[in-house]
């Protein structure tokens, strides 16, 4: 993904699209990763569960020369280990008890594109060593199988615990481990990103109202500032979820992580029930105007940006140079944007 897109290209991305956030660790990570997929070299993905990892692998295949073939994701914890070998390596007919049929592996299928192994620790000895074979160019071999199969495949990994460890207590291969960290790409834990969050917020905000048949709705500055206050523990993932579950709920309190059962207490005006009480007559109040999809948007984007620059106002200790720093604009803009939406006053 460019670093060039604006705040409401940032909003209206698809789920999913890339690593969005404008801090300057998310940058850091994307410029890695784009100069690693240029090459074939083995990536090891690293970090917290629910950091984006999967979108880090596939940023790695979009923005390679291997864009157009194959990507393959194998998540290795879903697959019971009995099955994971047929799996990646493929099988003969007739060789086990219910091979009626010759099957290529997802190695064989991901043949000049790219294969995901999503937590590679949770695999076994035998599994580690066939794939070690393939990382170092050897052709592969299905079960039962008589012929070998060369392959040209990327490989890139990703795990949430630290392989080392895994290496000493021995559910890792060493050989493997040095094999697949060639490189190691570390995904930043969401609260080591906290100026991300409002723009990541409004993200999920906007994707999810339309997903859901929902009138589109800007989150108040207060909210976005308590969450950015927030740990995550589930990180960007976490987020996610309560994002779309405010959509769905109307509860503000889902924001933070703390909606109960008793139900919703809406602040979202499309999911406010109708009282069942009769109010008396009343002379016709004027309708309120809707506001367009682009008055919405531009609403978004301003309560974003507010947020942000108060956020690095508070960061730096109201050292408006620093802030400007952090935000990445200039110190003159910083200031227009400070008197425009009257910070301070």
């Amino acid at each position: 993904m460019s670093d060039t897109l604006t705040i409401d290209e940032i909003i209206r991305a698809p789920l999913n699209e890339g690593l969005l956030g404008i801090s300057e660790v998310i940058r850091e990570t994307r410029e890695v990763l784009n100069r690693l997929a240029q090459s074939d070299i083995t990536v090891l993905i690293g970090g917290e569960s629910g950091t984006g990892k999967d979108i880090a692998a596939r940023l790695l295949h979009k923005k390679s020369p291997r864009y157009g073939r194959p990507f393959i994701k194998v998540n290795c914890p879903a697959i019971p280990e009995t099955f994971l070998e047929s799996e990646l390596f493929g099988y003969e007919k007739g060789a086990f008890t219910g091979a009626r049929n010759s099957k290529p592996g997802r190695l064989e299928l991901a043949n000049n594109g790219t294969i995901f192994l999503d937590e590679i620790a949770e695999t076994s000895y035998i599994v580690q060593g066939k794939l070690l074979q393939v990382l170092d160019g050897e052709p592969l071999m299905r079960i039962g199988g008589v012929s070998p199969i060369p392959v040209n495949v990327r490989v890139i990994a990703a795990t949430n615990i630290s392989l080392e460890e895994a290496v000493q207590k021995e559910l890792m291969r060493e050989d493997l481990f040095f094999r697949l960290s060639e490189v190691i790409v570390r995904m930043p834990p969401l609260r080591d990103r906290r100026e991300d969050i409002p723009l990541l917020a409004e993200h999920f905000n906007y994707n999810y109202s339309e997903r859901l048949g929902r009138a589109y709705q800007p989150i108040g500055t207060a909210l976005v500032s308590q969450m950015a206050s927030l740990d995550w523990v589930g990180n960007v993932r976490e987020l996610g979820a309560c994002v779309k579950k405010y959509v769905a709920t109307g509860d503000p309190r889902a924001l933070l992580g703390e909606a109960e059962e008793e139900g919703p207490v809406s602040s979202r005006v499309d999911t406010i029930p109708p009282s069942p009480v009769a109010a008396p007559a009343a002379a016709p109040e004027t309708p309120k105007k809707t506001l367009s999809l682009k008055q919405a948007t531009q609403k978004a984007v301003e309560e974003t940006e507010r947020a942000l620059i108060e956020e690095a106002l508070r960061n730096t200790l109201w050292n408006r140079r620093k802030a400007a720093k952090l935000l990445d604009i200039s110190y003159s803009s910083l200031l227009r944007r400070i008197d425009a939406y009257k910070i301070g006053k």
